[in-house]
């Protein structure tokens, strides 16, 4: 068979169109991708979206189960949301991406918020998700470890995060001296006495160590948030450019976010079961027992102080702000009512 001039012209034309479908289709895959204020259509073609790119502070799991229920249910798309959640790397602090422009929505401990205000005004809190530190101390009491004293000159295992802070500052309040060996979110270091005590999340660390055999009885543990006072820790941030140039759709944020933690604890078999959904589309190993134990933890951490919900009080920031100021002499610069626009909103 001949080819043509026009059967050439037709094969040429296919494989165009061909190219084409195919681009389209890789533009509409990309998670990370997507521009703030972008707007999208819903499923239904009623409504445009408003695209928000929201970037958590770790890898998925039951900690995050808010954003998780809140997209699933489509409570962000009855706000008039298309939330992108980006996926997180070791070696980009959400903190930074927020700042660099990358992100539009961050989720960060109220510590480092402060830590980043020091000289100037540019962070908002759109929503304080945890009313509380889960920070313990831990130690085993089988190597005589009983009282708090008996942590001076030993050897904490300590994450490097804005999260430490904590612990710093209970070390200081107590006179106590211990050397620092940095861990990356591990108990092994723990478990195989490499280190004396370490930092851990009671809705996290602390299960794991219950997980790999070691008896409740035998761990000596500092509960920070009975020491310290009320140190909240994770909440939505975003910058004041963004807020002041979208401030609907930030509320609408993190509105959604907090109707998903409600419905979440409401059902926790269905969260779970999303949760484990979310962390195996990740290639997160997934272990269903320790994602109960940290949804039902986490309830105690968010649903602390029923009136204020979602909400950043002026004693949680008061309190906060004094201890690294008394502790380390940390300024910040921003005022509460700077850093929580919805202060005064009833």
């Amino acid at each position: 068979m001949r080819f043509t001039k026009f059967s050439f012209i037709l094969l040429l034309a296919g494989l165009c169109l061909i190219v084409a479908l195919l681009l389209t289709a890789c533009g509409k895959s990309g998670g990370d991708k997507g521009k703030p204020g972008e707007t999208v259509s819903s499923n239904d073609n009623s409504e445009s979206l408003f695209t928000i790119r929201y970037r958590p502070k770790w890898h998925p799991q039951a900690q995050f189960a808010g954003v998780y229920m809140a997209s699933k249910k489509g409570f962000y798309t009855n706000y008039g949301l298309n939330v992108i959640t980006q996926s997180v790397t070791p070696d980009e602090y959400a903190l930074t991406q927020l700042e660099s422009g990358n992100s539009d929505i961050v989720l960060i401990d109220l510590i480092t918020a402060l830590k980043a205000t020091a000289d100037s005004t540019w962070l908002v809190n759109l929503a304080q998700v945890s009313q509380k530190t889960s920070i313990m101390l831990v130690a085993k009491k089988s190597r005589g470890f009983n009282s708090i004293n008996s942590f001076n000159g030993k050897k904490l295992g300590l994450w490097q995060s804005g999260s430490s802070l904590i612990s710093e500052v209970f070390l200081h309040q107590n006179n106590l001296t211990m050397q620092i060996i940095p861990v990356n979110w591990s108990v092994s270091l723990f478990l195989q006495d490499v280190v004396d005590v370490i930092n851990a999340m009671r809705y996290n660390e602390y299960h794991q160590l219950i997980q790999a055999g070691l008896d409740e009885s035998d761990l000596f543990s500092i509960t920070l948030s009975e020491s310290l006072g009320t140190i909240p820790e994770e909440g939505f941030y975003t910058s004041r450019a963004f807020y002041e140039k979208y401030p609907r759709q930030c509320r609408a944020f993190a509105e959604a976010t907090m109707d998903g933690w409600l419905y979440a604890f409401s059902n926790q078999v269905e969260t779970v079961d999303t949760v484990i959904e979310v962390m195996n589309q990740a290639k997160i190993r997934a272990n269903r027992p320790h994602q109960e134990w940290m949804l039902n933890q986490m309830k105690e951490v968010v649903m602390g102080d029923p009136a204020n919900i979602g909400k950043l009080t002026r004693a949680g920031f008061d309190n906060t702000v004094a201890l690294i100021k008394d502790n380390f002499g940390h300024q910040t610069k921003i005022k509460y009512e700077d850093l929580v626009p919805y202060a005064n909103q009833k």
